[in-house]
């Protein structure tokens, strides 16, 4: 009688495996869920959505911010993203991303991004829009100070219409991480709500 080592294995990995790759997955969303709920009571917000997609909700100056957090898997990236819906479009849509390998090549071969003139920041971020004079007006000085003092977290600013999308590439796991990055939300919202 032979042994099929490939059954053998294939049945340690049911077992086994398995099971252990589901019990990480399911504390990171319950350490997920515990800390959105923490935020929902400080916030005056509600957490909804299913166990493995729970969604913060709350509002900042009657805007509605939503949040949500999703751990790595092999076809995706960790995010945690706050969405806010402005009631009116913003003037231009804005992109603005870290500096990187790839965007520092990208410039090399003659794309080009909105410089500010501030050389500390300019070399940090990229800045993308079809509107220069309305990002000028909109990056004052707080929140490129936001932006400089959260470049470790890698902060990606979206501004589509009326949607404006923060988020970074990780699972959040601490409040203060969470103060942080709506901090930076609540100081681009409002700076939008001024212009």
């Amino acid at each position: 009688m032979t042994i099929d080592w490939f059954f053998v294995l294939f049945i340690c990995f049911i077992i086994v495996l398995f099971p252990g790759i589901l019990i990480v997955y399911f504390r990171q969303y319950r350490t997920i869920k515990i800390l959105m709920k923490q935020q929902a009571l400080k916030r005056n917000g509600t957490v909804v959505g299913s166990f493995l997609l729970p969604v913060l909700k709350f509002s900042h100056h009657s805007l509605p911010f939503v949040v949500t957090s999703l751990p790595a898997t092999k076809y995706r990236q960790a995010k945690t993203e706050v969405t806010i819906t402005l009631p009116k479009p913003a003037a231009a849509d804005l992109k603005i991303t870290r500096e990187s390998l790839s965007t520092r090549v990208q410039k090399a071969l003659g794309a080009t991004d909105v410089q500010l003139g501030i050389e500390e920041f300019d070399n940090e971020y990229q800045i993308k829009t079809d509107d220069e004079f309305f990002v000028r007006n909109l990056l004052n000085f707080t929140l490129q100070q936001y932006l400089l003092e959260m470049k470790q977290e890698k902060p990606r600013i979206n501004l589509e219409g009326t949607r404006l999308a923060i988020q970074v590439p990780r699972v959040i796991k601490t409040e203060e991480q969470y103060d942080h990055l709506f901090d930076l939300a609540y100081a681009f919202s409002d700076r939008i709500q001024d212009l």
